[in-house]
């Protein structure tokens, strides 16, 4: 399998289950990730088994990224207030049927 990269972006390929090779590299098993540069071009996929795997490609924000559990902001400052805004009930409620 034959994918486009495109030049400036992040593409990231997710091994579920099985092997691939990429761009006639070693295998890549199950639960690993290859993250391939941001030169563009094309990205060559070949399986070595029966394979699932997922492609993920996205613009980059090139922006600071601060994460700790399920918030990812741009400062620590801003992940202090995600998790008081949370934990003081500010996020809404969910019904829990």
């Amino acid at each position: 399998m034959q994918l486009k990269a495109n030049e400036g972006w992040t593409l990231a390929i997710a091994v579920i289950r099985g092997a691939i090779r990429v761009n006639r590299s070693d295998a890549v098993h199950g639960d690993q990730l290859v993250i391939l540069d941001r030169s563009g071009g094309s990205v060559f996929i070949e399986a070595e088994q029966d394979t699932t795997f997922l492609v993920l490609t996205g613009e980059p924000i090139d922006e600071p990224i601060a994460g700790m559990g399920p918030f990812v902001m741009n400062t620590e400052a801003e992940l202090t207030t995600a998790f008081n805004d949370f934990n003081s009930g500010r996020f809404g409620q969910i019904n829990r049927g």
